[in-house]
């Protein structure tokens, strides 16, 4: 089945590559280069590139110190090494990668390569594009159940935190409890290190008013809002689902904030289908938080992009172009965050569909289920 997927990635690479007038094409990035071949590695400071053409097979340009690794990988690669930079005239990478495009008359480049390296590639016609970028965007049912089964792990390990929490619970406990997973995943024999990541975090009222800070580790809960969050990637494929609990009785006007918060949720899922524009989506929920007044308290877009990256393209965002189209696979996370008080965010890992959307995280979501 892997091979298989390997290859329709490939061939569709391929196709817009014939669709757009290249006859190469680089790719650069970690998760790229997994992406079309499965090979895991760390590059540290020596750069790999993957050369796909429309005639042969690809050519991985790979430091020495990993040429035998990368034989490893699923599909049929012409393989070059090139010794550590700075090496001898005519063994540095950028000389082996140029000696391999020689023979090309037009070589895009994708475009998250890193500037420093660009800037050493030489052949006819190089241009910058988002072929790669934009072709992950499309999930295939492999990739789907993938992130269904991240999906799954994260809503697990929520839940535990809403059985760990407490008023005697240190912060540092609930990032812990992301071990749970990753040790069950050792001991199925499921697990690549390189290509997972588990992260579980709680923020405390009110340090949950700032999304992206880091709270004092060995503080305790109080009782909310408090802001959880697992934030996985497994195997190569990510997911996220956060949620706003309490411990106590929340007081009336934190009732509103949450109210106000699952009804910008509920109106960006309202409009969530094919076709729609990423910019409508997070208009919905931009629009229905000024109409009570609380569009200052909002800090950030509606959305994002999941898949290899818990955050890449599309951006549910107001500014963006982007069409959603079936098979994309997003989040949805408006919040409302007041100073001294705290944040109020569900993220849910969301697949669009023909006609609407399928929630991937399910973990509880109405207040009276999450005052613990």
């Amino acid at each position: 089945m892997l091979e298989r997927e390997l290859k329709a990635r490939m061939n569709k690479l391929q196709a817009e590559m014939r669709a757009r007038g290249f006859d190469s094409y680089v790719v650069s990035s970690q998760e790229d280069i997994w992406y079309f071949t499965n090979i895991t590695y760390s590059p540290e400071e020596r750069p790999f590139f993957i050369v796909i053409s429309l005639g042969d097979k690809p050519v991985l340009v790979v430091p020495k110190l990993e040429e035998a690794h990368v034989k490893k990988g699923v599909l049929e690669t012409n393989d070059i090494a090139y010794w550590d930079y700075p090496a001898p005239a005519g063994d540095n990478w950028f000389e082996v990668l140029n000696n391999v495009l020689e023979k090309f008359s037009r070589t895009g480049v994708e475009g998250n390569i890193p500037a420093e390296h660009f800037v050493r590639i030489q052949g006819a016609g190089i241009e910058l594009s988002e072929l790669v970028a934009n072709q992950r965007q499309i999930k295939s049912a492999y990739e789907i159940e993938k992130i269904r089964f991240c999906a799954k792990k994260a809503d697990e390990t929520m839940r535990d935190i809403f059985k760990k929490a407490s008023r005697e619970t240190r912060v540092l406990e609930m990032s812990g409890l992301a071990q749970k997973p990753y040790m069950e995943l050792i001991s199925s024999m499921q697990l690549d290190p390189v290509n997972s990541n588990l992260l579980a975090v709680v923020w405390p009222a009110p340090e949950s008013a700032m999304p992206h800070g880091v709270p004092d580790i060995y503080k305790t809960y109080g009782d909310g809002p408090n802001v959880a969050m697992t934030y996985y990637r497994i195997n190569g494929y990510a997911s996220e689902c956060e949620r706003t609990f309490f411990i106590g009785e929340p007081s009336p006007s934190e009732r509103d904030m949450f109210g106000h918060m699952m009804n910008a949720r509920n109106a960006a899922l309202a409009v969530l289908k094919a076709g729609v524009k990423a910019s409508e989506v997070d208009m919905a929920a931009r629009n229905y938080l000024e109409g009570h007044g609380l569009l200052g308290k909002l800090l950030h877009r509606t959305g994002h992009g999941i898949g290899l990256s818990n955050h890449e393209a599309p951006f549910v965002a107001v500014g963006s172009d982007d069409v959603l189209l079936e098979n994309m696979v997003i989040s949805i996370e408006p919040g409302i965050y007041v100073d001294g008080v705290g944040g109020f965010r569900h993220s849910d890992t969301v697949l669009i569909t023909k006609d609407g959307y399928e929630l991937l995280t399910q973990a509880p979501i109405e207040l009276e289920e999450l005052i613990l």
